[in-house]
């Protein structure tokens, strides 16, 4: 009586260890392949299985697919902007080499020889950021995002695709502050395209004005004004702004008249930076 108990025991013993139990499982699982190999009766369950687990792969896939579909955006709009930028700077020499040729033009016009007194382009240009703009009665500034690490200059002549904006007044390591030729403390030496006279254009709050232009000059409303070269700050022949009115000084000894600026200063998203043959101090 004692033997057969203690051989049941030592049976229940063997099928409750794990063992045995991995055994047995590893049996009905190669019965269960070669019973689905030569009657596929767990076909039907697999297919219900892999219906139910389309949902979770498709979410689980939904996050990867989103953040491929992002990456490729960024990568396309980063590959336009970068596009963009060189058209435009592509655009503005060509501006420039047009506005330096009617310069030239006018001068042949009035049997000027200007081949030895003609400057180059500027053979360096590059696109700057306008991150803040300034502009009241008193100050007309913009803030640019690049700044002495990127080769900028105190002086250095900032233009946009409509003509001249300014210069750079304040600098520092990674941005700078760009005086506004309307801005009150700013003057360019300029020039009447139509006829060559030469005079200053004084910044007047949200226009330019010419201050003492003689009586007997001829000047009138629609005349382009374009920098003359003088005092080598910038290069002679871009275009700076529009005569819109004329009118005798309350002294009647000067004429004086007000020009609207090409640039829409009030409108910048970025500007051109121009790096001269040389750089002046």
């Amino acid at each position: 009586m004692l033997d057969s108990m203690d051989a049941l025991s030592q049976q229940q013993k063997l099928t409750q260890s794990p063992l045995f139990r991995f055994i047995l499982l590893q049996f009905i699982c190669l019965a269960l392949m070669v019973a689905d190999k030569n009657s596929q009766i767990t076909q039907p369950i697999r297919q219900g299985l892999s219906w139910l687990a389309l949902p979770i792969i498709k979410v689980v896939e939904w996050p990867q697919h989103i953040y491929q579909t992002v990456e490729t955006a960024v990568a396309r709009q980063a590959k336009l902007i970068d596009e963009n930028n060189e058209l435009k700077q592509n655009l503005l020499e060509l501006r420039l080499q047009a506005q330096r040729n009617t310069a030239l033009s006018a001068e042949n016009q009035r049997l000027r020889d200007m081949l030895n007194t003609a400057q180059d382009l500027p053979i360096k240009t590059s696109v700057a950021f306008v991150t803040d703009i300034a502009q009241t009665q008193k100050r007309q500034h913009i803030v640019i995002n690049q700044g002495q690490t990127d080769g900028l200059f105190l002086g250095q002549p900032v233009l946009s695709l409509g003509g001249v904006v300014g210069q750079v007044d304040v600098l520092s390591d990674h941005f700078a502050h760009v005086i506004v030729i309307t801005d009150p403390a700013h003057i360019i030496p300029a020039e009447i395209l139509r006829t060559g006279l030469r005079t200053l254009a004084y910044g007047h709050g949200q226009d330019l004005q010419l201050k003492e232009v003689p009586i007997s000059a001829d000047i009138q409303a629609g005349d382009v004004l374009i920098t003359s070269g003088f005092g080598g700050r910038f290069p002679r022949g871009l275009t700076i702004a529009t005569l819109s009115d004329v009118n005798i000084s309350a002294q009647r000894d000067f004429q004086v008249a007000n020009a609207t600026p090409e640039a829409a200063l009030s409108q910048l998203t970025e500007v051109f930076l121009v790096w001269p043959d040389e750089v002046l101090p």
